[in-house]
């Protein structure tokens, strides 16, 4: 498996990029939520510095991360700005070649939490971006969401992996498929391998990081109880071929610590592979 980390498309990429390599990170998810400058400048140079950035770090981008909106603003609601943004991502994604462009799909909330309400909005509002994707290029990679303990009255659409997997066959087409959150999952004390296997090949990339169960802290794999003999067997067991990419969050920009911090993450993939394959 591919081994990769998420980095945010702002102004300590280029510097994030050559503690990936130096590491010995395969590849990078770009995260173009985080981005600090979208101007239109910005998302036209995009694409050259990246792929050189790419190049010079011998890193390959192996999926994006696009912009999302804040999970309690129902799905009814599109801002145009936002819009913008994620064409504009879904187009520089397709350019430097990511495969998968990860996407929050939106619940519907403004009447009362609705499955089948959710299901309507996001299949009118993701086949603009399949259709965007198709023609640059890339895919939409659907992601599941978490409960979170301090909205109790408020689920969010795709929780549910059997919501995910019904949205995602719903679209028909090969640009559509699954990132699969490792730690969201475990906030809801899901049996990972029972939804992984039922994804199959619809499962295209992945989200790593762990957490207590207790909150989406976005730790390193080895702090936490996620049972990783579950999650990356059950990977095994599917065939599963895509990357396993980090999506753990350090709080300082300190050089060293960052180093040191990209070099844990990459012993703790290891790690964790290697306990799925013991008996």
């Amino acid at each position: 498996m591919i081994k990769a980390i998420q980095i945010a498309y702002d102004e300590h990429f280029e510097l994030k990029c050559k503690l990936a390599s130096d590491a010995g990170f395969d590849g990078i998810a770009v995260n173009f939520h985080d981005m600090t400058d979208r101007s239109d400048k910005a998302w036209e140079e995009a694409p050259e510095r990246i792929l050189s950035l790419l190049k010079t770090n011998n890193l390959k981008p192996v999926q994006s991360h696009l912009p999302y909106y804040d999970l309690r603003i129902s799905a009814e609601e599109l801002d145009e700005e936002m819009e913008k943004a994620m064409l504009k991502s879904i187009e520089t994604s397709g350019k430097i070649g990511c495969p998968w462009c990860v996407y929050h799909p939106r619940s519907a909330v403004n009447n009362g939490f609705s499955s089948k309400k959710a299901l309507e909005i996001n299949q009118k509002v993701i086949s603009g971006y399949i259709e965007c994707a198709d023609k640059h290029g890339t895919g939409i990679a659907l992601e599941n969401l978490p409960i979170f303990r301090f909205y109790p009255i408020m689920p969010f659409y795709t929780s549910d992996w059997s919501d995910l997997l019904e949205l995602t066959m719903s679209f028909n087409t090969e640009s559509a498929g699954i990132c699969w959150d490792v730690g969201h999952a475990n906030l809801l004390h899901l049996n990972q391998a029972e939804a992984i296997e039922a994804f199959g090949d619809k499962l295209k990339c992945t989200h790593i990081h762990n957490n207590f169960s207790d909150n989406d802290d976005h730790l390193p794999p080895d702090q936490g109880n996620v049972d990783w003999k579950n999650v990356i067997g059950a990977m095994k067991k599917i065939g599963y071929k895509g990357p396993l990419t980090l999506e753990t969050h350090c709080r300082y920009h300190d050089e060293a610590l960052l180093a040191s911090f990209a070099k844990h993450n990459l012993e703790c993939l290891n790690f964790i592979i290697r306990e799925a394959g013991k008996k």
